[in-house]
């Protein structure tokens, strides 16, 4: 079970960064429309159940089409770039509170940190969100518990089913940049461990949706800060202590895998261990200085469409390469029987 339970951190890890762990993303993506955005969470969460069993039972295969296929490797690339702006872009916004020297020093210890871990690779990842993701975890629910008995507003909102679009555009914004990590854990899975990995990942993903989505349901007045859960925290210093670290795990967690996602794709594609870092770090590092809120409201949903793209493309490459097996399976019988 440690095995399992070490993927499904890593997993957890990938999917918790800056946009859930503040409740922007939660709240672009799900809290925004009204009473039914529960049963889009619980979409979600089965679509999240259906891919991470999917991409872990065929890593190997996913891996070498990365490796083959430029145009997919670009599109990744640039989903990966987009989502890893906005974690910088996060981290930025926590590191703000500091002054102007301190603020050069954070910055500089995390683009250090971030190098070291995405040239370590899949093992130093592993071990990091292991470490961490329990602990968020925790913490996540405990700020959770704090904003629902702070003040709750049960506001009456629209029913609204433009959810049932940006429901799979978030599935894939978030999963497609995750596709390299899922497919490199699912190679040293057995068939039950694969099972159980997407089981609990999901399961895990929908309770922090609902009980996230029910925080910001009731407190509308955070909707329009850049933080919502942050904001809502800010007369406890104790909890915005606890808030502000959830948000910092999970920026630095889902940043460290996005960038040995970038990382690996530019490998595939060129030689030269300074390009990989440069694209994977330094650029994203420069355009999260557009800013976190737009970063969510502005190129996520174009980043999601590219997702849903990629997405498809594999399923169909699935399927494609399931049917000719089976078409070799049958002509190996044929000519049993004509041998016979």
């Amino acid at each position: 079970m440690k095995k399992v339970w070490t993927t499904v951190f890593l997993l957890f890890g990938t999917i918790v960064g800056s946009g859930f762990s503040s409740g922007k993303e939660i709240l672009v993506f799900f809290s925004r429309f009204g009473e039914l955005s529960y049963l889009y969470i619980v979409i979600a969460c089965v679509l999240f159940f259906i891919l991470f069993y999917l991409f872990l039972s065929k890593g190997k295969f996913v891996i070498e089409k990365l490796e083959k296929l430029k145009i997919v490797n670009v599109i990744l690339i640039f989903i990966s770039i987009v989502f890893t702006a906005s974690m910088f872009a996060g981290l930025k916004s926590l590191f703000i509170f500091s002054n102007s020297i301190l603020y050069i020093i954070l910055c500089a210890i995390l683009l250090s940190f971030t190098v070291f871990i995405t040239l370590r690779g899949m093992k130093a990842l592993e071990k990091v969100t292991l470490i961490l993701m329990p602990i968020c975890v925790f913490i996540f629910l405990s700020v959770l518990i704090y904003i629902c008995f702070q003040n709750p507003e049960f506001t009456v909102q629209a029913k609204s089913p433009f959810g049932y679009f940006y429901c799979p555009l978030y599935v894939a914004l978030n999963f497609s940049t995750s596709t390299f990590i899922v497919s490199k854990a699912g190679r040293e899975l057995n068939k039950k461990q694969t099972f159980l990995v997407s089981l609990f990942s999901s399961l895990l993903l929908l309770a922090f949706l609902l009980f996230a989505n029910f925080a910001l349901r009731t407190h509308v007045d955070s909707h329009f800060a850049d933080m919502p859960f942050l904001y809502l925290c800010k007369d406890s210093p104790f909890f915005f202590v606890l808030c502000y670290s959830v948000i910092l795990i999970g920026c630095v967690t889902t940043l460290f895998s996005l960038c040995l996602t970038i990382k690996s794709s530019v490998d595939g594609m060129f030689k030269g261990e300074v390009l990989g870092i440069i694209i994977a770090i330094f650029l994203p590092f420069l355009i999260s200085e557009l800013g976190f809120s737009e970063i969510v409201s502005n190129l996520y949903p174009l980043a999601s469409v590219l997702g849903i793209c990629e997405l498809l493309f594999f399923i169909y490459s699935f399927k494609q390469a399931d049917k000719r097996v089976d078409d070799k399976c049958q002509n190996t019988k044929h000519k049993g029987r004509a041998h016979h």
